[in-house]
């Protein structure tokens, strides 16, 4: 086609190999937490090198239900509960079950169904309009009698056919000394008005036994977190959206006696402040993002304008010696690290599912899913192994929702100073041959990401997710740096709508937890900036030496829908 000067001065079109970019300081975005108008969220931790996790729930139970709260008991056994299912039974559906777990994942994992409905607690909001639903659970010897004894929190969430589960009006715990078997609970709700109604415990392990790292002042306490308003988003805009997490404790033998709590109300330099008066807590984290604005081509109306605070889970993981909570959005898994349970907390993984319908092949189809914890007795003894829980429930074009205990593998690796030494290599691609390469994108609209370093340069995988983004993304982390000079992009299929980085293609290398722009960039054949790019053509960056412990193509996505394509990407130091 014939060539044009676009506006940074790089010639387009024809044969030669031409300059592309040339800047070399670190980018503004970095690090910022940006809308998903701007694209690519970039996570700002700096904890992790690494974070692996994948598009499709890995492990499924015989077993119906949503939510799953957990607890690991002393017992051995994890004990949890669902909402709106059978639970590990074929007995009738009930809004809530209790359930007692063995085995492990990834295979082995059996239940029993222990109680449900009104034998674990009542609705204490109009039963015509809310039902219950489990929040968080926690297995701890409160009593000192050497047995754990299981605290299930239970909240009032909407029912019905007019603006189901989008405002969650009370609260209570219940409380079981024989295995969830029986069930005491509260004279009165304890928490109403829709203040602290989403509650869920900080897991500290099999029978809490790892709260003795707070110290002596601390650890003699439950602690809770709780969310305002709703449980997610409010689709019906009945409350306000939850955009803050609060934190509150209460001794250990005093669960269910609500004045007994108290709520975290800041740091007193580095140490914690809690009052009995729920009106003066402080958030421990505060995130007002908003996700997926809008959405085109919309064709299961899927919600938008989503908040990035709901319930989940929150895991002291003591190989790392970290607090991790996962949350979520409708399209996407929001997961967060701390030091301390009062933090301050820090986004280290924003998985992006894109909106709806969720497909793909097997073992898909893709999936994201709500109610994300981590359950303690699947953590690797280092810390660097977990299996996330999630369910989903709306339907899709390829296969059955997870809609039961269905766990995917999460893969960390804590980010460490290192010096990259592989020698120089024209025929080791980087992307394949070091251990621990982790693919990364935006989204990928039908979860192949593997695709980008399989070998397989005839097929392809697009970042399409309905949205008018102006950046993209394509590249890897690794868990050490390495040496780079070369990228050779393959491109996927070319569509009407998109398919092609439209302007502003650059290679960056991760240094030091920053994207920075690479220096001496061409690339050959010339990039056209359209859909001349072609399909399954393949593109060679080749720039100055450098090093990093990440590389990505980076840009804004062409068409009108936005979006990019791949089917192989792969990395050198020639």
């Amino acid at each position: 086609m014939a060539g044009g000067v676009s506006r940074r001065g790089v010639i387009l079109g024809g044969l030669a190999a031409v300059p592309l970019v040339a800047a070399g300081a670190p980018l503004a975005y970095a690090g910022r937490r940006v809308t998903p108008a701007d694209g690519v969220v970039e996570p700002a931790s700096t904890f992790f090198a690494t974070v692996d996790l994948p598009y499709a729930a890995e492990v499924s139970t015989a077993s119906d239900g949503d939510l799953w709260p957990s607890a690991w008991a002393r017992d051995g056994a994890t004990y949890a509960a669902n909402g709106d299912g059978r639970g590990f039974s074929d007995q009738p559906a009930l809004d809530i079950v209790a359930n007692r777990i063995t085995g492990a994942p990834p295979s082995g994992i059996t239940g029993v169904r222990t109680a449900g409905g009104d034998a674990i607690g009542p609705v204490w909001s109009d039963p015509a309009q809310y039902n219950r639903k489990p929040t968080g659970m926690i297995a701890i010897d409160g009593d000192g009698d050497g047995t754990d004894e299981l605290y299930l929190a239970v909240q009032d969430l909407k029912s019905g056919s007019v603006d189901p589960f989008d405002d969650a009006a009370a609260a209570s715990i219940a409380r079981s000394t024989d295995g969830g078997v029986t069930w005491t609970h509260t004279d009165a709700p304890m928490f109403t008005d829709h203040v602290f109604t989403t509650v869920f415990f900080l897991d500290f392990g099999q029978g809490s036994v790892h709260r003795s790292v707070l110290g002596p002042d601390d650890s003699g306490y439950v602690y809770a977190y709780g969310l305002d308003g709703n449980w997610r988003t409010s689709y019906a805009h009945t409350v306000p959206d939850p955009v803050d997490l609060y934190l509150a404790r209460v001794p250990v033998g005093s669960v269910q006696d609500r004045s007994a709590w108290r709520f975290f109300t800041g740091l007193a330099g580095d140490t914690p402040q809690w009052s009995a008066d729920i009106g003066a807590r402080r958030a421990v984290l505060h995130d007002d993002r908003r996700l997926y604005p809008t959405i085109s081509n919309n064709p299961k109306n899927g919600p938008t304008n989503l908040s990035v605070l709901a319930q989940g889970g929150v895991l002291y993981n003591p190989g790392l010696d970290r607090y991790l909570y996962t949350s979520w959005t409708e399209y996407t898994f929001e997961f967060y690290e701390a030091p301390a349970p009062w933090g301050p907390w820090t986004l280290f993984l924003h998985k992006d599912f894109g909106p709806y319908p969720w497909w793909g092949a097997a073992p898909g189809p893709k999936n994201g899913g709500y109610a994300t914890t981590i359950p303690s007795a699947y953590v690797s003894a280092d810390g660097r192994t977990m299996w996330v829980q999630a369910n989903w429930f709306v339907g899709n074009d390829s296969g059955p929702a997870n809609y039961d205990f269905s766990l995917r593998r999460l893969v960390v690796t804590p980010w460490q100073p290192t010096t990259p030494g592989n020698p120089r290599d024209a025929s080791a691609n980087l992307a394949r041959t070091v251990a621990g390469t982790v693919p990364v994108d935006k989204t990928s609209h039908y979860g192949n990401l593997a695709y980008l370093n399989d070998g397989n340069t005839a097929q392809s995988e697009d970042s399409w997710d309905g949205t008018a983004k102006d950046s993209d993304q394509w590249g890897y982390t690794w868990p050490r740096a390495y040496h780079v000079n070369r990228v050779v992009y393959t491109t996927g299929t070319m569509f009407a709508d998109g398919g092609w980085f439209a302007r502003d293609l650059r290679v960056q290398v991760r240094q030091n937890h920053a994207w920075v722009d690479v220096t001496g960039v061409t690339v050959d054949p010339a990039y056209p900036y359209s859909d001349a790019a072609g399909t399954n053509v393949t593109y060679t960056f080749t720039f100055d030496d450098t090093w990093g412990d990440g590389v990505r193509l980076y840009g804004v996505p062409g068409g009108t829908q936005a979006f990019t394509s791949v089917a192989e990407l792969a990395v050198y130091y020639a």
